[in-house]
């Protein structure tokens, strides 16, 4: 792996659904979280920025999942494959959730697993970090251009380093659906 600064110019870390659970089963009974993955938004929250989920999926699958792990709570924003007409690798969907986070594009980062996220991210304009233990993940070559390889999410604060800088203030977004909990808004 290679060596880089701690601290990242973000706001905003933007992860896709399999970077964030473990199974084969992503909406059934055989999921399960991956063991440092609350810890590590918790960190990421603590630090002020902003957090989403950017899928292929289907809402019908996506939000029940994100409920039976008490996952909504930390993201500020949920795209779903059916939010924008086209799908990773291009880059709309990304573009959708900076622009509804009002975060430019260079200013967020996003975790994935896939060789699909890469180019996605990379087409974006924004740095991508690939996780090793999603299973997708064998799917991405060592030519996918990513920032780094990660093997838990505790790397990613690391590589972010101290906390953020100022405090962030949430926006309310208006949206095709709107989840009723605190914490997150899902288009």
């Amino acid at each position: 792996m290679q060596v880089m600064s701690r601290k990242l110019p973000i706001d905003a870390v933007l992860f896709d659904l399999a970077s964030t659970l473990h199974g084969k089963r992503i909406g059934g009974h055989f999921a399960e979280l991956f063991p440092d993955v609350e810890a590590a938004l918790d960190g990421l929250r603590q630090m002020g920025l902003k957090l989403g989920v950017v899928t292929d999926k289907a809402m019908d699958a996506v939000e029940p999942m994100l409920q039976r792990f008490g996952l909504s709570m930390w993201f500020d924003i949920v795209v779903d494959g059916g939010a924008v007409a086209e799908r990773k690798p291009h880059p709309a969907p990304l573009l959708h959730a900076c622009e509804a986070l009002a975060v430019q594009p260079a200013h967020a980062l996003y975790v994935g697993d896939s060789e699909n996220d890469a180019l996605a991210a990379q087409a974006a304009g924004m740095q991508m970090i690939r996780v090793s233990y999603a299973e997708g993940s064998n799917d991405a070559t060592e030519a996918s251009p990513c920032l780094r390889v990660i093997d838990t999410l505790s790397e990613l604060l690391e590589m972010i380093g101290s906390p953020h800088q100022g405090n962030r203030t949430r926006r309310v977004v208006q949206a095709a659906y709107r989840h009723d909990d605190w914490a997150g808004l899902y288009i």
